[in-house]
């Protein structure tokens, strides 16, 4: 996978969520939790979302999956951010999967259906070339998903998780979850 190709999306998001890092300096001054914020500031763009009710249940999973890692600096949140935003796309993917197909009957067109539908659900309008950007992240993690649908009966939930974990860290590592450069319908930004 070329980094340099995906490089533009993580640079998107770590500058369309720069304002969840500031907060991250102000949080214990406000009284709102820092996933509090993030989730109020991740709702202030369902009106872009075709399912609302899954946008929101995409954002309080991610925003608690980012509360929860190391929030000290900029490049800390910055970290947290993007490693989150691929863990959650990548669980609720195969959450959906689970639901809708059943693992055992799951084909790689599926895992990759399910996969490009999360980053359709957070970025509803993106363009030609963001899109293949999102495919070429969807395209990192199939593999590593089917051989871990594979193993999943011999494996424990917290086995399971851990793995859709690891394989959320070795696509994110590529930079590839990241806000698409050329989409008005951005994951939230909170107000400064």
């Amino acid at each position: 996978m070329n980094f340099f190709l995906l490089k533009p999306i993580a640079t998107a998001l770590i500058v369309g969520f720069f304002s969840l890092a500031t907060y991250a300096d102000t949080a214990p001054q406000s009284g709102d939790s820092f996933e509090k914020v993030c989730i109020n500031a991740w709702m202030e763009k369902t009106d872009l979302a075709k399912d609302k009710v899954d946008y929101k249940n995409f954002g309080e999973k991610y925003c608690s999956c980012v509360a929860k890692q190391p929030l000290n600096d900029d490049a800390s949140v910055q970290k947290a951010m993007q490693l989150c935003m691929s863990r959650t796309l990548l669980h609720d993917a195969m959450d959906s999967l689970a639901d809708e197909i059943g693992l055992s009957k799951a084909q790689d067109s599926d895992v990759m259906n399910h996969c490009q539908d999360r980053w359709n659900l957070i970025y509803p309008n993106l363009s030609d070339a963001d899109k293949q950007k999102t495919i070429a992240y969807c395209d990192c993690a199939k593999p590593k998903l089917m051989a871990l649908i594979k193993q999943s009966d011999n494996m424990t939930d917290k086995q399971y998780d851990e793995g859709i974990d690891g394989i959320a860290a070795d696509c994110s590592s590529s930079a590839l979850v990241n806000k698409p450069t050329s989409t008005t319908s951005a994951p939230a930004k909170t107000a400064n």
